[in-house]
């Protein structure tokens, strides 16, 4: 919709929105990140899980390093 002389802006126009509250239809409600690291910390916690299992404890020590950071 453009704006003309008699209204410079109608009911679907994004400026006459309420702000956003991060509803999920929202179109302008940001992308969730927190899945991407749920989910890389699930793949660390299976390889050392994994290698813990399979007894190379060393390999699951050092994913562990590698979720946690080794200079902690």
């Amino acid at each position: 919709m453009q704006a003309n002389k008699f209204c410079e802006f109608g009911p679907g126009d994004s400026a006459t929105w309420p702000p956003c509250e991060n509803h999920p239809h929202d179109p302008r409600t940001p992308e969730a990140e927190d899945e991407d690291c749920i989910a890389d910390v699930r793949d660390f916690l299976d390889i050392a899980e994994s290698a813990a299992m399979n007894g190379d404890l060393g390999k699951a020590r050092l994913s562990l390093e590698d979720l946690v950071g080794a200079e902690q």
